[in-house]
């Protein structure tokens, strides 16, 4: 008896083991896709506009078009130059690296970001977007903003590519002008 029932456990183990699905863990479809680019091109140059008119030009050592993510990503060193209402040239913009929204034209910069205004005026970040549609210079981290006579830095900085009027969140800095003091009579 001890062996018939000896028997039947191990048969029922064996088609319990038997009957059940052993599945492998298969990597996900997203897992082995590997994401190339559409288009690549190194020293090209991307033309953003707005209505038509140019706004800025953006070079780029690399450029890797992404169709799916509607994306260049900009590599090996970029240089924007960025252009008035009229089509007059007003500011440089140097930077590492890049992103281009192809829908919106917006563009991020990272890395060593500069841009220097006609006038000579030099924002210095580390990051900072441009806005097609407000046709600003946007920046969320720290800035040094350079004049001829001033010196300021912030903690974040919003500007039209001019660099003439500008907004600096928590300014601080020196001046080189003179200041005339008034002294008070008694």
């Amino acid at each position: 008896m001890k062996t018939k029932i000896f028997i039947l456990f191990i048969l029922l183990s064996l088609l319990s083991v038997h009957c059940t699905k052993l599945e492998e863990d298969q990597p996900t479809q997203t897992e082995n896709k590997v994401d190339f680019p559409d288009q690549k091109s190194w020293k090209s140059t991307i033309t953003i506009t707005k209505e038509g008119k140019r706004v800025a030009e953006v070079w780029a050592g690399y450029i890797a078009v992404y169709n799916s993510k509607k994306i260049a990503v900009l590599k090996d060193s970029i240089h924007v130059d960025f252009y008035d209402k009229d089509g007059r040239h007003n500011s440089v913009l140097t930077a590492d690296s890049g992103l281009v929204h192809n829908e919106t034209n917006n563009l991020e910069a990272e890395g060593n970001v500069q841009v220097v205004s006609d006038s000579g005026i030099v924002l210095q970040t580390s990051k900072l977007n441009w806005d097609n549609k407000k046709q600003k210079i946007i920046s969320e981290v720290p800035v040094r903003f350079t004049t001829r006579e001033d010196t300021l830095i912030g903690d974040s900085f919003i500007s039209g590519p001019g660099l003439k009027n500008y907004e600096i969140r928590n300014a601080r800095g020196y001046s080189r002008r003179r200041i005339p003091v008034k002294r008070q009579s008694n």
